[in-house]
């Protein structure tokens, strides 16, 4: 068991623990890209910037102060840099076309490339790798385009090599954390252990003075006859059983050991425990109606069931109001079996369901100490636990202001 539960804690670790590193470094690698492409694109904007003031011409071309994270150009950068331009007439008739900056594209290429941007109407864009630009001189134009391959190749190398060490790192964290995580989750493991040994512990210790003391109370009632303080010892220590009995039910589960399971007519325990609760609710003046499918049988361990299925009438029956309903349903859904039980509440109840199986919770004004028949807030987590063991769903809803319905799905 306790291997079990380091090796689940160690894989829980691992997986948060790489989890925010993987976000951390894909964070780091998309920024790292991202600046990257965004630096190379203002630098190919000069470029172009540059190469329409001045028509294309060298000796015309003035360098101005770059803009912020680009490198500034100087004459150097321009010859190297790789363009054509193309002369067009105001019909879109290329007239002239000069490919001296670049060796790829003949004259050919250069005039479809051109006619292609008159046909779009556009004045900037990119087309086949190139960026290219319109500038209108009186009825005729010019298109400058700029070769874009190299920032592609540059862009391509940065991402290559950043994701390349972020992988490297993403590793290296990896066996690092595999190797850390034993550590870190010892001392969480230790302290579950020695609280599900002091619960485990208390409860069997308890049982025997309990027994004493109901045994001492019932005497004390044949000898002296029944009194009210003999009713309150009874129902107090009926209350302390039913506590021991959950907790030592719940810190069986969390050991996640699974119950050994046989095949349960479970309509059948139903019917054994319906009418001592039929019975109560008579007394109360409670609506009862329950229907069970007859001939239900399932995977379970018999006594568990039992312990879930009596929780659940309990509470059923503590918390609905005097003259309120209760309705149960039992029947197959598909391969699963579901368990509906549905019951009248106090309508200021706590607005999230699912915090009624927090452990030792008790919301509403009716869970106090006060009340008699009132719980400790520890059954419905208990139930819970039985109903997750044999890999089963237990949940809870309002489906009006003044009803709780409780499913559970096997």
């Amino acid at each position: 068991m306790v291997t079990t539960m380091t090796k689940k804690l160690k894989q829980r670790f691992i997986f948060f623990a790489m989890a925010a590193v993987t976000c951390l470094l894909l964070f780091i690698v998309l920024a790292i890209n991202g600046l990257n492409w965004w630096i190379l694109e203002r630098q190919s904007d000069m470029v172009m910037k540059v190469l329409v003031e001045s028509d294309g011409a060298f000796h015309k071309m003035d360098f101005n102060r770059p803009p912020p994270f680009a490198q500034p150009l100087d004459m150097d950068r321009m010859h190297s840099a790789r363009f054509f331009i193309a002369y067009s007439d105001g019909s879109g008739a290329v007239r002239d076309v000069n490919t001296d900056q670049i060796s790829s594209i003949d004259v050919d290429t250069a005039a479809s490339y051109a006619l292609t941007v008159w046909e779009s109407g556009k004045k900037t864009g990119r087309l086949n790798g190139y960026k290219f630009a319109v500038k209108e001189i009186g009825p005729n134009r010019m298109t400058f385009f700029v070769d874009t391959s190299p920032q592609r190749e540059s862009f391509s190398m940065v991402l290559s090599v950043s994701s390349a060490i972020a992988a490297l790192c993403w590793l290296m964290v990896l066996v690092f954390v595999v190797l850390l995580s034993g550590k870190v989750v010892r001392p969480v493991l230790m302290g579950m252990e020695r609280q599900k040994q002091f619960i485990t512990n208390a409860g069997h210790e308890m049982k025997t003075p309990l027994a004493i003391i109901q045994s001492n109370n019932d005497t004390m009632a044949l000898i002296h006859g029944e009194n009210k303080y003999n009713g309150h010892i009874r129902a107090q220590t009926k209350r302390l059983n039913a506590l021991m009995s959950n907790l030592l039910t719940l810190a069986k589960l969390d050991e996640e050991i699974p119950l050994p399971r046989e095949a349960v007519d479970v309509s059948e325990v139903i019917r054994e425990l319906l009418p001592a609760y039929q019975d109560t609710a008579l007394l109360r003046g409670l609506a009862f109606h329950v229907r069970v499918e007859p001939n239900m049988t399932i995977l379970v361990h018999k006594d568990s069931f039992r312990q879930m299925m009596t929780i659940l009438l309990d509470n059923a029956l503590k918390y609905t109001p005097e003259k309120g309903r209760i309705e149960m349903t039992m029947a197959r859904q598909g391969r699963h079996m579901q368990i509906l039980e549905e019951n009248t509440c106090d309508p200021s109840h706590e607005a999230d369901p699912e915090r009624l199986f927090e452990r030792f919770y008790r919301g509403d004004s009716a869970r106090t100490q006060g009340v008699e028949s009132s719980g400790y807030g520890i059954g419905l987590s208990a139930a819970r636990a039985i109903c997750e063991n044999f890999g089963g769903r237990m949940t809870a809803a309002y489906p009006s202001p003044d009803r709780i319905r409780f499913m559970i799905r096997l």
